[in-house]
């Protein structure tokens, strides 16, 4: 009886019991298997992968991560799906993954397509239909766009988070007539979505917009905030980014003349209908795709439309007037002093508060990290002492450096990773069939070399022997380069930490020598994959280093460094900021 292992994965973006859920898909698997490899002629063994709430274009998906696991250490024989889109959505991961399995003697079948890649053409329809998923999508997704945009156009609310000051609700717009089934035209309410206001949060709007023309400044508007506890509408502190999101927000702005000269000024049309596009302030205006992605697009690539709300403010000249200070503030904007490279800001934070301590500059070269909410909230509502930046950068790198020599416990616990003990395994398996190989290739040359020497009778037994080499050699070679084939390609499904681990000591081995020559954004990505965690106050720094993988060498590490430190102006600096890494 032929044994056969068999994997079947089952997928769904969303929880279901209906239709194609995970449930089902796996019913339609098995009675695939029943029919295809009954239990008279098979012994079937069949694990079950079911990943249910997780998207296509996910790779990372726990039940999906397992399959590959397993396989890499013992290959199914076959991997079943209801559908092609249920292993990925994704051409290029979906042809790795096929080259993958099929270099290590896996056939995948998919029961809704009917594709089996034992043969070339089910292979090449597979890839074909795949592509052809993914075409139709894109069309369907540019479809989607472009149905958005002129749903834009007509000023109702297109869904997503309620910008602060309102909240959505559905509202019958027109009467349409639409055909039915038998040809008879019947009267139908359109409906859609349209921003209610919420008059407490509206107040806030107008605080935010009137206090920023008084103060003619962002900053000095997130200190005024912060200082008086005035939190967003998530019980937040207001920073400089969320003021300028709200303040350049359409939504706010009223349908009057001097809003629509702003904008028309700007190169931007402004969509309107009905009583909506006498302009006359009644109604808000929408502003649609502002994002791409996550960069600010230019205001003449923006949508804006006349919507049906109830705007924050009642004369544009406001909003305008606004929009005019915020460009003006842009000349004046902080720019960072070339002599500093600041390594610490965005990764140090207050030990008294949690807040991120931003560089700030004092006279001369000296610059100091100073609590965000301290300096918001003029020391109000946080007294964490400053740090002497320089210093504080100086040092670091020089105990950094000395963390990470090749001598390191660190160092050699982070080598320890980089070895896979599946891999170790695979090297030894490949050179033990080398091996093997070898010999026998000596002991058919042996028995050849005493063909010519021996009797008529005893030939038979040699040549006998000498097939039963030939073919165990041929077998050691076809697993030999199944063997190779595994090597090469488990490197594209190597685990996080290992990768993780060897992204590190590369750094640590390459860029630390030429770390002075590279550019800030470069050493801030090698500062942040290095430290897990750094805060501080005045004298005290506490530094956390690599801690999701090497936890128990850390402290005591950072602890030697300063008993051992040979540099006398390093210890005066130690000793001058009392800075402790712990």
């Amino acid at each position: 009886m032929e044994k056969v292992k068999i994997a079947i994965y089952s997928r769904k973006s969303k929880y279901s019991d209906k239709g194609d859920s995970v449930g089902n898909q796996v019913e339609i698997a098995m009675k695939y298997i029943t029919q295809h490899y009954p239990s008279s002629e098979y012994d079937v063994e069949s694990i079950i992968y079911e990943d249910d709430g997780f998207s296509g274009g996910n790779i990372d998906r726990p039940k999906f991560k397992e399959f590959l696991t397993e396989e890499n250490k013992k290959p199914f024989d076959i991997l079943i799906c209801y559908r092609l889109d249920r292993i990925s959505r994704n051409i290029a991961h979906f042809s790795n993954l096929m080259n993958y399995i099929t270099n290590l003697g896996t056939n995948f079948v998919s029961i809704k397509e009917q594709f089996d890649t034992k043969t070339p053409m089910g292979r090449a329809m597979m890839y074909i239909a795949s592509v052809f998923a993914q075409l139709e999508r894109e069309v369907i997704a540019e479809r989607i766009r472009d149905n958005m945009i002129e749903l834009a156009k007509t000023g109702r609310w297109l869904g997503g988070k309620t910008p602060t000051g309102y909240k959505s609700e559905r509202i019958e717009l027109v009467d349409v007539y639409e055909q039915s089934e038998d040809s008879v035209l019947e009267k139908k309410k359109k409906k859609a979505t349209k921003l209610i206001s919420i008059d407490e949060e509206l107040e806030l709007i107008q605080e935010i917009g009137y206090k920023f023309l008084e103060l003619k400044s962002l900053t000095k508007l997130e200190a005024y905030f912060v200082k008086n506890k005035i939190a967003t509408k998530n019980n937040l502190d207001f920073s400089v980014s969320t003021l300028r999101r709200i303040l350049v927000n359409p939504v706010y702005a009223p349908n009057d003349k001097d809003v629509l000269e702003y904008f028309n000024k700007n190169g931007v049309t402004i969509y309107a209908d009905g009583d909506r596009a006498n302009f006359d302030g009644k109604y808000g205006l929408i502003g649609y795709g502002k994002k791409d992605g996550k960069k600010d697009r230019n205001i003449k690539d923006w949508i804006v439309s006349v919507g049906f709300h109830q705007p924050a403010f009642k004369e544009g000249i406001v909003w305008v007037k606004i929009q005019e200070l915020l460009e003006k503030n842009k000349e004046k904007r902080y720019r960072a002093d070339c002599k500093h490279d600041f390594l610490f800001s965005g990764i140090l934070r207050c030990s008294e508060c949690g807040s991120y301590m931003r560089p700030k500059i004092a006279q001369g070269e000296r610059f100091y990290y100073i609590c965000e909410l301290k300096e918001k909230s003029r020391g109000m509502r946080c007294h964490s002492k400053n740090i002497n930046g320089k210093a504080l950068d100086e040092l670091m790198m020089k105990k950094l450096e000395k963390i990470f020599v090749p001598t390191s416990e660190v160092y050699q616990e982070l080598s320890k990773l980089t070895i896979k003990k599946d891999r170790i395994e695979l090297d030894t398996k490949v050179e033990e069939l080398n091996k093997k190989i070898k010999t026998n290739d000596e002991a058919m040359k042996n028995l050849i070399d005493k063909l010519k020497y021996m009797d008529i009778e005893v030939i038979d037994l040699i040549n006998s022997e000498l097939k039963r080499l030939k073919q165990e050699n041929k077998e050691l070679e076809d697993e030999l380069i199944k063997l190779k084939t595994n090597k090469e390609t488990e490197e594209n499904f190597r685990d996080e930490e290992s990768k993780m681990a060897e992204l590190i000591l590369d750094i640590i081995n390459n860029c630390f020598k030429t770390f002075n020559y590279l550019d800030i954004k470069s050493k801030k990505d090698i500062l942040r994959i290095l430290i897990e965690d750094m805060q501080g106050s005045g004298q005290n720094v506490e530094v956390d280093i690599l801690n999701t993988k090497i936890s128990q060498n850390d402290k005591r590490l950072f602890s030697d460094m300063f008993e051992e430190t040979a540099n006398k102006k390093d210890k005066n600096v130690v000793s001058r900021l009392g800075l402790q890494f712990l």
